[in-house]
This record gives structure tokens, C-alpha cells and sequence, in this order.
């Protein structure tokens, strides 16, 4: 479906956006693609719109070339003064004029300021730059939709492509080195997120596997569940390195080593049972001298 981008909705988008960047979710010039499944997510749950990850890369792209284009007025303000009750500048229409000419896009700015400005700022303020690629933006909002001005404009079709709202000639398409070196630093941050998760997920494994293999080694070698020498285990093989030593060991002598352990932990049983043969040998001796022998 095509993305419906009404105020309320691009609120909301934003509000999402800069929440993820201040949990520290965006590594380069955009979110981690498992923000952007967070996004997508909770965006449907307040909305109801099952808008797709590139939808939200669009937007978003869209949204930092508003926030850009913004910056550039504010800079440019001269003379006029700012009406802070529209928040943008206050200038005639022939100092209007000649902006336009030379920022493009900055006349959607002359009624009203920018929307949503402080969640942009989050999102944008320490990442901003002009090389935008507008061309991979493909939804538009419908207050950028600007009219054909010329009847060779209205009459273009095989050597234009409507970008935005707007005729894009393809002749006039150039290349920017700052777009394409962006975009291979989202690669890269999008590569380096999925080796991450990879990597957390091999040793969650391994840790669970480990845990899991000698344990049942420690069955293998008479080490009952409930017996003193499986107790012991259960204590020691948390750590990796007594599960590496265990399974250094000889099967035969894997036994022996978890009863000596346990012994040297619970020592009070060992006192306990060679007070228990101390009391049997010295009733034995009672009845040999009772009976004389």
C-alpha cells in the first residue's frame, strides 16, 4: 500500500524515530534495521497502518531533507525578522522569489515552519548534510506536490521521472560522491548490526550446548541425578573453565573427581560419618568385653 503521510501519522513517526536514536539505535545516518522493525511495529499498533521497512527508510530520508532545507532558511534569515507564531521568516514575496531559485524546496516553509522540529532535531542534528539522495525517495507528502509551470513540463514523459512531486529530468541527474559514501556507510552499519546479533547468538548457543553436553557426561559416568557427586556438578559447571577440566578428564576417573569435590565443599558429612564409624566400633568393642572374648 502507499504511504499516507497525514500530519497525525507523520507525528508519530517521528515521536518513533527519536525515541529509538535516544536508545542509541542509529550507529550512522540511519537506524538498525532491528529498530526499523520496532518502528514498523509500533507505528501499526498506533495507527493501524502496516507500513513496510522502506517506506520508513523513505520517510525518513524525506524527513532529514526537510530538516536540512530548514536549517538553510533559518541561516538565511536577514533583515525581516522571524514570525514566531508560524516560526519561519518574514520576508516579501521578491525575497521569497529568489530562495526559491536557490534552495530548492525551502517555499514550503513560507506559510509555515517545520513540523515536529524537536524530534528532528533528535534524529538529525549531529548527522545533517546536503548530500540527501532524493531520487531512492519515492512517497511524497501531498503539500510538496507543485504544478507544471511550463507546457514542456506537462508534455515530458519518456526523459522525465516524477520524483517527490516534482519533473526530474534524467539529464539533470548527477551523480554525488557524499550520496554514494553515504550509503555505503549504512551498508556498512546495517552489516556490522547483523554480525553483532550472529555473534551473541553463537555464544548464547555454545554457553547453553556446553552446559547441556557435560552434564550429560556427568550421568554417563554413575553421577545419578540427586546424588551427591550430580549435586556437585550442578555447582561446579556453571563456569567454563571446571566443564573444560571435566571433560580433560579419563571417564573412569570422572567419578572419583566430583565425590573428592564435594567432599572438599561439605565437609561436615566426611566428620559426620567418621564420628558414625567411631560410635559402631566402640560398641562392638563393649560387646566383645561383655562377653568376655
Amino acid at each position: 500500500m502507499a504511504a499516507e503521510w497525514t500530519d497525525d501519522n507523520t507525528r508519530i513517526i517521528t515521536e518513533l524515530f527519536a525515541e529509538q536514536v535516544r536508545m542509541g539505535n542509529r550507529p550512522n545516518t540511519h537506524l538498525t534495521p532491528n529498530a526499523y522493525e520496532e518502528v514498523v511495529k509500533q507505528f501499526t499498533i498506533r495507527t493501524g497502518l502496516e507500513y513496510k521497512r522502506d517506506q520508513l527508510k523513505n520517510k525518513w530520508d524525506k524527513l532529514k531533507n526537510d530538516y536540512n532545507i530548514f536549517k538553510k532558511l533559518s541561516l538565511r534569515e536577514t533583515g525581516g525578522g522571524w514570525d514566531y507564531e508560524r516560526n519561519t521568516v518574514k520576508q516579501d514575496d521578491e525575497w521569497w522569489k529568489k530562495a526559491k531559485k536557490e534552495i530548492k524546496g525551502i517555499g514550503k516553509f513560507r506559510n509555515h515552519g517545520l513540523r515536529n522540529e524537536e524530534n528532528l532535531k533528535v534524529m538529525f542534528e549531529d548527522i545533517t548534510t546536503d548530500a540527501i539522495n532524493v531520487d531512492n525517495i519515492h512517497d511524497c507528502d501531498l503539500e510538496d506536490i507543485e504544478a507544471p509551470t511550463t507546457p514542456t513540463d506537462v508534455g515530458a514523459s519518456a526523459s522525465t521521472i516524477k520524483r517527490l512531486g516534482k519533473f526530474v529530468h534524467e539529464k539533470s541527474k548527477k551523480p554525488k560522491t557524499a550520496q554514494v559514501m553515504q550509503e555505503q556507510i549504512t551498508r556498512i552499519g546495517d552489516i556490522a548490526e547483523k554480525s553483532r546479533s550472529t555473534f551473541e547468538s553463537f555464544i548464547k548457543n555454545d554457553d547453553a550446548t556446553s552446559v547441556t553436553s557435560v552434564m550429560n557426561e556427568v550421568i554417563a559416568c554413575s553421577a545419578i541425578e540427586g546424588s551427591d557427586e550430580h549435586f556437585i556438578a550442578t555447582e561446579l559447571f556453571v563456569k567454563r573453565e571446571a566443564r573444560e577440566m571435566f571433560l580433560h578428564m579419563s571417564v573412569a576417573s570422572r567419578l572419583g573427581w566430583l565425590h573428592r569435590k564435594y567432599d572438599n565443599k561439605y565437609p561436615k558429612k566426611m566428620v559426620s560419618y567418621a564420628l558414625c564409624c567411631r560410635n559402631y566400633l566402640l560398641t562392638f568393642l563393649k560387646h566383645l568385653l561383655l562377653f568376655g572374648l
